[in-house]
Parts: C-alpha cells; sequence; structure tokens
C-alpha cells in the first residue's frame, strides 16, 4: 500500500549532475566536429546502425512512454497496455518500408537535410517549407513542453522542489548541447539516452512485482478492487474498440509525419543500415514500451492515492530501490525527455531558420549564417519550451498526443508524394489545412466528435485530408516533369550509378 516517503535529494542530486554534465561534455565534443550545415542537420548522412536504431528509438519515445502512458494506464489497467506491443512493432517497420529507402537515397543524392526539403523539391514549391515551418512551431513547440513538464514531475518527486526546477534545469542543458553540436550531439546522446532507457524499462518492471508481492498477488489484489483492471476496456470503459484500433495505428503508421522521425532517414549511411536500424530499434521498443506500461498496471496494486498519476514510475523506483540506484535509473526517465527534446528542436530550428528564412525570406543568405542564426533560434525555441513547461496547460499524455497528432497530418501530402505522380503543391497545402482544421473540430467540438464513431479525430481528418489532396490535385497545375523524374526515377538513377560503378 501506499506510505508516504521522504525524498532524498542528496544522492539525486549528485548522480542527476553527473549525468547532465556527460551530456554537456559530448555537445561540446560535438561542436568541435560540426563544421558544417549537413553536419548540424543530418550528420552528413554518415550515421551507422547502432546510432541510428537506437537514435530513432530514443526520439520515438518520450517522457510519454515513461511517465504519461504509464501513469494513464495507471487508471485504466490491463486494457491501456492493448496497444503497447503492435504501436512498437510497426512505428519504425511502416515508415521504413513505405518511404525510408526512398528518403535513403533521396537524401544522399540531393543534399535534403530536413522534412521541408523533400516536400519543397517534390511540389516544386518554397511554399511547403514556410507551411511546414509554421506548423512546426504550432505543433512541435507543446510536443517539446510536454517533455519538460515530466522533469518537472521527476524533480518533484524526489526532491520535494517545485515542479518548475526541473523544467529549467533540463530546458537548459538540451539548448546547450543542441545549440553547440546540433544533431551529431544529439545523435550521440540519444545513444547514451536509449541504452538509459532500456535498462529503466526493465529495471522498473522487476521492482514493480517484487512491490506487488509477484503476478498472482498484484492480479489478486487489482481483482478486489476493480474486476474492470484485468478486463477489456479497462477502468471507466476507457479502452472501446475503436479507440484501441486508432492507438494502434496512431502510434505506428502516423510516425512517418512526424519531422523528427522523418530526418533520421537523411542521417543514415545506406539502405542496409536503415534494415539493421529498424531491427536493432524495434527490438528495444518492443521490450522497454511493453515492460514501463505493465509496471504501471503493477503499482496500481502497491502505491495509490497518489495526486498526479504521472508520478507512478517515478514513484515505483523512489520506493523500491536505496537513493542512489533509484537516481541511476530516473536519469533513464530524463533521457527519454532529453532525447525527444533534442531531436525535435534541432529539426524545429532548422525549419525555422534553414526551410523559412534561407528558402522564402533570405535566399542568398549562406550555409554559414544559418548555422550561426540555427545557434540563436535554438536557444530562443529552448526559452519557450521551458515557459510552456513551467506553466503545465494539460497533462504530458494529453499534450504528447495533440502535438503528434497535428503534424500526423502530413502523412498526407508525403505518401501522395511518394506514391502519385498527379500530386500537386495545391493539393498539399489544401489538404493539410483541412486535415488540421478537422483535427480541431473533431477533438474539441462535441457535436462534430461525435461523428468520428469513437474514433481518433485524426482518423476522420485524415480521410477528409486525403480526399482534398486528389480533388484539389485534379484541378492544380501538376510539378514540371523534370521533378517527377527525379523523385520517380531515383532508383533507376542510382542503379544505373552502381551498375557502371561494378
Amino acid at each position: 500500500m501506499s506510505t508516504a516517503i521522504k525524498p532524498s535529494p542528496g544522492p539525486f542530486y549528485a548522480v542527476l549532475i553527473i549525468y547532465l554534465g556527460i551530456m554537456a561534455f559530448i555537445g561540446w565534443y560535438a561542436s568541435r566536429r560540426t563544421k558544417s550545415l549537413g553536419d548540424f542537420f543530418v550528420l552528413s548522412g554518415k550515421a551507422g546502425v547502432l546510432v541510428s536504431g537506437i537514435a530513432y528509438f530514443s526520439t520515438q519515445f518520450s517522457m510519454g512512454t515513461f511517465l504519461g502512458t504509464p501513469g494513464t494506464i495507471y487508471n485504466v489497467g490491463y486494457a491501456g497496455m492493448a496497444i503497447s506491443v503492435p504501436g512498437a512493432v510497426f512505428c519504425m517497420i511502416l515508415p521504413a518500408l513505405l518511404i525510408g529507402k526512398k528518403l535513403v537515397t533521396l537524401g544522399h543524392e540531393y543534399g535534403f537535410l530536413t522534412m521541408a526539403d523533400y516536400l519543397s523539391d517534390r511540389y516544386h514549391s518554397k511554399a511547403m517549407s514556410g507551411v511546414l515551418g509554421i506548423m512546426m512551431l504550432f505543433f512541435l513547440i507543446p510536443m517539446m513542453g510536454a517533455q519538460s513538464i515530466g522533469a518537472g514531475v521527476i524533480v518533484h518527486v524526489f526532491t520535494g522542489l517545485p515542479n518548475w526546477v526541473g523544467v529549467v534545469g533540463m530546458g537548459a542543458i538540451v539548448i546547450l548541447y543542441c545549440m553547440s553540436g546540433g544533431m551529431k550531439g544529439a545523435m550521440m546522446t540519444d545513444v547514451i539516452q536509449g541504452t538509459l532507457m532500456f535498462g529503466t524499462a526493465i529495471i522498473t518492471f522487476i521492482v514493480s512485482v517484487s512491490m506487488g508481492g509477484g503476478f498472482s498477488n498484484i492480479n489478486s489484489t487489482l481483482q478486489g478492487m476493480n474486476e474492470s483492471y484485468l478486463t477489456f476496456p479497462g477502468a471507466n470503459g476507457y479502452m472501446p474498440w475503436a479507440y484501441y484500433v486508432s492507438n494502434i495505428v496512431l502510434w505506428s503508421f502516423f510516425t512517418m509525419g512526424q519531422p523528427h522521425l522523418f530526418t533520421k532517414f537523411f542521417t543514415m549511411k545506406d539502405h542496409k543500415t536503415m534494415f539493421k536500424a529498424i531491427l536493432l530499434g524495434t527490438a528495444g521498443m518492443v521490450i522497454s514500451a511493453t515492460l514501463i506500461e505493465w509496471a504501471g498496471v503493477n503499482g496500481i496494486a502497491s502505491i495509490q492515492n497518489i495526486g498526479d498519476s504521472d508520478q507512478i514510475v517515478p514513484m515505483i523506483l523512489q520506493r523500491g530501490l536505496n537513493p542512489f540506484l533509484a537516481s541511476i535509473f530516473i536519469s533513464g526517465i530524463v533521457a527519454a525527455g532529453m532525447s525527444t527534446i533534442d531531436g525535435i528542436l534541432v529539426t524545429t530550428t532548422g525549419a525555422v531558420t534553414r526551410d523559412i528564412y534561407q528558402k522564402i525570406i533570405n535566399r542568398k543568405a549562406t550555409d554559414d549564417k544559418v548555422m550561426k542564426l540555427s545557434k540563436g533560434f535554438t536557444i530562443l525555441i529552448g526559452i519557450i519550451v521551458i515557459l510552456f513547461g513551467v506553466f503545465q496547460p494539460g497533462s504530458i499524455f494529453e499534450i504528447n498526443l495533440f502535438a503528434f497528432s497535428g503534424m500526423a497530418i502530413f502523412v498526407v501530402p508525403i505518401l501522395f508524394g511518394m506514391y502519385w505522380k498527379r500530386s500537386t503543391v495545391a493539393g498539399a497545402i489544401a489538404a493539410v489545412a483541412v486535415g488540421v482544421v478537422s483535427l480541431l473540430c473533431f477533438t474539441w467540438i462535441p457535436s462534430v466528435k461525435a461523428l468520428a464513431f469513437g474514433f481518433h479525430a485524426l482518423f476522420p481528418s485524415t480521410i477528409l485530408g486525403a480526399v482534398t489532396m486528389i480533388i484539389v490535385s485534379r484541378f492544380t497545375q501538376a510539378p514540371p516533369e523534370e521533378t517527377i523524374k527525379r523523385h520517380f526515377d531515383i532508383f533507376k538513377k542510382d542503379a544505373i550509378v552502381k551498375k557502371e560503378a561494378a
């Protein structure tokens, strides 16, 4: 049962200072080896299997995975875990199969650094850069803010200090190493952070089972508390079938619309690297997601009456381990947030400085000027994220879900751009506009929300966006034939080059 535990800030401070110091050192080290804009944004397309696999997995996983999702499941029971395995299995596999191979080739061939590079080139329009940049500022700043909220939760549980202390502390360190080393710094830290996250998931699960007295005792306790914890659709009917299907598709198929994950394909060395990285990353994601979510269920039996369910995982570690060990593994949760923020921060900075400033506002700007400007905007965006985290407009899970859904609308112009030659820029922009407006309506207007029949708002919004794409593209000017050939004949060109080299 739940008993009050007095925070032990000493060990927590010691471990966290060492950990954050290592992250800061990596940022400094990476900055000394970041020589070009390509290095800063996509590691010049040289990332190998280990770095690619762990970086993709650690960027995909966030405070939502290690705090928000277990916190939600703590209120639901086993039904809340129903999406973890299918969602984690396909969230790397589907993007790789549908768009990854082509993006790796296009990135190396044409020097693409961002999602906007691809979209503006495919649709032969700089306007796509502006649309994407604005959307990223609107949706990805809240996503980063959700991670900083998680840092506040952790600091409060382990020290008793106000949440804003953790928000500011983590934000400052991430700004430092992203400003210094860009994607090189982000991906180097992601390897350490991803390893920590994996270990934290395993240890938290083991500790939660021990605290609950074993599986039989945990299940018996849950049955005595509320039988719906053990059945589908869970406590309060949280997971009806429509919402269940929605979540599986949401966290697997729609990951390809996230700019910070999309860009990872431009960092990979080649196709073989990509497929090996997928296997590595998927294995890490399935194991860690399943165990950390299961720990949320186990926590119901041993820790009750907590004010904020997002605190369940930190509480399990705090109450089940000695202070130093708990602090070491809590760093894995801090790592989850930092790895997501750094990937998004570098990508968002690129949207402002490269996709909006260099491509639209000042086309004569040199790469050196853009890189210097990027460091300034990293600080500015980072400060906005910190302020978002301090004011905390919602729960970690709710904010993550909203931000993820907003960017997921870009699946429409991405997939149509990959597979339909007739897709036009007017169709792409109209599809995004209709999709976002629909998403907001299906989310916030009860009478409209009812029309989704229990499915997540992203489903009908994406369908409306796709229909808009087809209709508008049919009546507007297609990109030049040269652009279409460049994108659709890329593998033919690649094969010719390899044949000539042989």
